[in-house]
């Protein structure tokens, strides 16, 4: 009889264990990762590329059961430019990438680096700086936070430039232009005589094909694989400087489900997706600018790249208003913004950057 009590608990031991072995191995999470701009686009393509399968591994790493269901819905399959953000809040996409550009009134914290351009050109030390001032800046992830996403990781673009239908040798050649520039990008403009056009990457070709714009202010990186120098044909290089643009953000609710391990893979997997964004973006940079020359010779009206002079770029520095000091006034209650503009050019000279402006200088 106790034999039989033995083996009896040793059975019940074993499918024990292998019950909760089994529940383990079931225990698969279901997310969605979207964007409203295609994979072509190179921080919508990381996010398939780098993020989801550097997730995969590290989770598969844990040996503890854990699996990601993906559902990958890019090029604006969900939702479009004007909703990368509430797309995320509401939940209609899991993780997505956020373009904070367009959304200052829902994250005013977030454009600290519209206001302070001219600094470099070099995305890899924005991105740096800027994934850095999340970890010490509280009120940045706060930000977030209220808008119901989790910050993942810093996207940014390369140098901005002007991709126009006609030649612009000058800055004072801007006046009475009608240049397309995505939500605060636009500020750029100010005193120079030009008319921003709000837009993004996805509406510059028929904009400028249109006449809805004359041009824009954009990067080479995105400028290219979306055609729009077919319709813009003259590249005037101003180095107007790399820019963090926004982030990929996972929703809130959607993150508190997760296991804390499985958090925290979600979020270095972030970091590590914006350190390889930087990367690609410097080596896609200057080969894009090549070979929209390239592809452009044929057209009807040939691509030209020019660049402005050291002087005329000087003007456009000189001449743009303290976008830093407006900026830091207005937002004052909204959070530490002194503080965020001098965190942020002080960051950036650690690095061996010498600004253009010394925005912080003029608050």
């Amino acid at each position: 009889m106790q034999k039989r009590q033995i083996i009896q608990s040793a059975l019940c031991a074993v499918l024990l264990a292998t019950g909760v072995m089994a529940a383990q191995a079931q225990q698969t999470f279901k997310l969605t990762i979207a964007s409203s701009h295609p994979p072509a686009i190179p921080w919508v393509g990381l996010m398939s590329t780098v993020f989801v399968p550097e997730v995969n591994k590290r989770v598969a790493e844990l040996n503890k059961g854990y699996k990601i269901e993906w559902r990958e819905a890019y090029g604006g399959q969900l939702y479009k430019a004007n909703a990368t953000l509430t797309s995320v809040e509401q939940g209609v996409t899991d993780i997505g990438w956020v373009f904070h550009n367009l959304e200052a009134a829902k994250m005013p914290l977030a454009q600290f680096g519209t206001v302070t351009p001219f600094t470099t050109d070099d995305v890899r030390i924005i991105l740096d700086v800027v994934n850095s001032m999340h970890e010490t800046v509280p009120a940045l992830k706060r930000e977030w936070e209220r808008n119901n996403a989790v910050f993942l990781g810093a996207t940014g673009v390369d140098s901005y430039h002007l991709f126009t239908k006609q030649p612009i040798k000058s800055y004072d050649e801007l006046r009475g232009r009608k240049i397309s520039a995505p939500g605060s990008i636009g500020l750029w403009l100010r005193n120079s005589g030009a008319v921003p056009v709000d837009g993004s990457l996805t509406s510059y070709y028929t904009d400028i094909q249109s006449g809805v714009s004359d041009g824009t202010i954009s990067i080479a990186t995105g400028i290219l694989p979306n055609k729009i120098y077919e319709v813009a044909p003259h590249i005037t290089k101003v180095n107007i400087g790399a820019l963090y643009i926004g982030g990929m953000a996972m929703n809130k609710d959607s993150y508190e489900k997760l296991p804390k391990e499985v958090q925290q893979i979600v979020r270095d997997a972030g970091k590590l997706y914006s350190q390889e964004l930087g990367k690609v973006l410097m080596q896609r940079y200057e080969g894009a600018l090549k070979t929209m020359v390239e592809a452009g010779a044929k057209q009807s009206t040939p691509v030209t790249l020019t660049e402005f002079s050291a002087a005329e770029r000087a003007k456009w520095v000189k001449t743009m208003p303290n976008l830093a000091a407006d900026w830091v006034k207005n937002n004052a209650s909204k959070g530490p913004t002194k503080e965020i503009v001098t965190t942020y050019m002080n960051e950036l000279r650690k690095r061996g950057v010498t600004p253009a402006r010394d925005w912080d200088k003029e608050l």
